[in-house]
């Protein structure tokens, strides 16, 4: 059923409706999001509801520098991060950072820009295994976090 509502700002709408268990008529409540004005829409493909990780930890610094160029680098004594992590490239030489095996400078490595490139991963991001570093010289600097 469907009962239409006009209020002084608007043109007549349709509002969804269904009975209680008492037979009285309700709203129908369908689940929404809303935009960044505050504006509630149906949620759908066009529209996903947004979810957040209320799991999270709190970040673990795992920041330093290369201690041998041309040699992939564990981060974070080798753990892998629960929920993500974030790397961010400190020297004026490219870094490559992976999660799928040892990083290099090329294959399924990503590479991190020098003087400031950032990889972070979306909350609730479970790596594959340990988080490695790759850079040309010795003493190259980051900053890592994990959660």
């Amino acid at each position: 059923m469907t009962l239409l509502v006009k209020d002084a700002n608007t043109s007549v709408q349709s509002l969804s409706t269904v009975t209680d268990g008492s037979g009285n008529l309700v709203p129908a409540h369908a689940t929404a999001s809303t935009n960044a004005q505050g504006i509630a829409a149906p949620v759908g493909p066009q529209n996903r509801l947004p979810v957040v990780n209320t799991a999270g930890n709190s970040a673990s610094d795992g920041s330093g520098t290369l201690a041998a160029g041309g040699s992939a680098q564990t981060l974070f004594g080798g753990a892998v991060p629960a929920n993500g992590y974030l790397v961010q490239n400190n020297s004026s030489a490219a870094l490559w950072i992976s999660d799928t095996g040892a990083a290099s400078n090329g294959g399924a490595s990503i590479q991190l820009a020098p003087n400031g490139g950032i990889f972070m991963t979306p909350s609730g991001y479970k790596p594959a295994g340990p988080v490695s570093l790759f850079g040309a010289t010795t003493g190259q600097g980051f900053a890592a976090r994990r959660w």
